[in-house]
């Protein structure tokens, strides 16, 4: 009864990433509460877990080490814990997965799709709507004070185009869980077109990867879009040099796809104001929040230098950013304009973010967290799909290059249960061999 009970709490978390943060976060922790209760629990042994525990250990031993440093002040932890380290909890959304029986996988693997779906289908409408989806849904139950319209992009021929964000907040979020489904549209269609299945099943799949690269196109998060293509490469490497299953006529085939594919937005960047805005800034053209990227850069740099071990401490970013921030201005008095309207909330960079919070250390033992997934996809026997599904968790890396999307609690919680996906096949597949080589 409990397994059922979880399962079902499960599946409701990972769809109603697409739909709400709230929810999944909701269903996430009755999901973890039904996994405690499991009679039979899986070893959490791997490397990716221990690599985990180490990552979030570090952030408790650097709570604790401020906590002394204010004196003892129990205000500092509540601080902490309102800010960088309110999503420890989302790990969980790791854990829970590995709950999964083995019966259950391809369950779990449509379950990702409907998740990926949902995606698609709401950033498609978010196009046309000037409205935002998620207030047309709020505004039914309560009365929001957020801006309810969408970014106006201009018009294809007399139809209205709006930068498509689905049922999130911002296309920042939105692009970031684009960046985690779009390798899997990608391969979904190489692998019905590879085994040659029906023309009816090549035909839906190359209409949903239509679908889903007009979405991310003209979401035009290029952070997400550096991760996506880092993580298509990735699974091209694969196929060619490792699986050893993508031919010259093959090669030739995707290049023929990517070629009309190019032709039809040049077409569009050519005829249309809307397509323009969209293609002008991913070659070149500066949005305004380039250069901000450069200020906030250099204002914390300051801070991982006088804090390489423990960092500044989770909840303090914002303060001591500021502080930073003007010291720049009085060293470069010609640019301070820039250093004041530049956007601080974060680092705009997870590897920086992270080192300047948590400490040297911790920028550390992220990098180790992506060699890690690097040689999970690259050395275990993992079935196709499943690496299909999961490619999208390598350009989470690169992603955060420009971003802080681990940070984003709305990309993280779908980052954990992607990453907790790939852990559970690691380990069934490693125990599969294991028992072969026993026998």
């Amino acid at each position: 009864m409990y397994y059922r009970i979880y399962r079902s709490f499960l599946t409701l978390s990972i769809i109603s990433c697409a739909l709400s943060v709230s929810l999944s976060q909701l269903f996430l922790l009755l999901s973890f509460v039904f996994f405690l209760f499991l009679p039979e629990k899986p070893k959490l042994t791997s490397n990716l877990v221990k690599i985990l525990f180490l990552f979030y250990l570090w952030q408790i031993v650097t709570v604790l080490y401020h906590f002394a440093a204010s004196g003892f002040e129990f205000e500092s932890i509540k601080h902490a814990f309102r800010d960088e380290m309110k999503d420890i909890f989302l790990v969980t959304a790791f854990i829970s997965v590995q709950g999964i029986r083995p019966e259950d996988k391809k369950y779990l693997y449509k379950t990702f799709f409907i998740f990926a779906l949902v995606i698609v289908i709401t950033g498609f409408i978010s196009i046309f709507s000037m409205t935002r989806l998620s207030r047309l849904i709020s505004d039914l139950y309560k009365t929001s004070a957020s801006w309810p319209y969408q970014h106006h992009y201009g018009k294809i021929t007399h139809v209205n185009i709006y930068l498509p964000i689905g049922l999130m907040n911002t296309h920042l979020t939105f692009g970031g869980l684009l960046a985690f489904i779009f390798p899997g549209f990608v391969f979904r269609l190489y692998d019905s077109w590879y085994k040659k299945e029906s023309i009816s099943k090549i035909s839906i799949n190359a209409i949903l990867l239509l679908l889903v690269s007009i979405v991310f196109l003209f979401n035009n998060a290029r952070s997400s879009l550096l991760g996506a293509l880092v993580s298509t490469l990735f699974g091209i490497y694969i196929l060619v040099f490792i699986d050893k299953d993508i031919s010259k006529k093959m090669l030739k085939r995707i290049g023929i796809f990517s070629l009309l594919f190019l032709v039809v937005v040049f077409t569009g960047y050519k005829t249309t104001n809307a397509v323009k805005r969209v293609v002008d800034p991913l070659f070149g053209g500066e949005k305004h929040t380039d250069s901000g990227r450069t200020f906030i850069w250099d204002s914390t740099f300051p801070l991982i230098e006088q804090n390489p071990i423990f960092g500044i401490g989770s909840g303090n970013y914002h303060k001591e950013i500021e502080i930073s921030r003007k010291e720049k201005e009085k060293e470069n008095k010609e640019l301070s304009f820039f250093y004041e309207v530049t956007q601080r909330g974060h680092a705009h960079n997870d590897y920086f973010h992270l080192t300047a919070v948590f400490g040297g250390p911790q920028g550390i033992l992220y990098l180790i967290l992506f060699a890690c997934i690097l040689y999970t996809l690259l050395n275990g026997k993992i079935p196709k799909k499943i690496r299909f599904m999961t490619y999208g968790l390598v350009g989470f890396f690169f992603s955060g290059l420009l971003q802080c999307y681990f940070q984003d609690d709305e990309v993280l919680i779908v980052f954990y249960f992607l990453l907790g996906y790939l852990n559970l096949y690691a380990e069934s597949e490693k125990n599969i061999n294991e028992l072969e080589a026993g026998q």
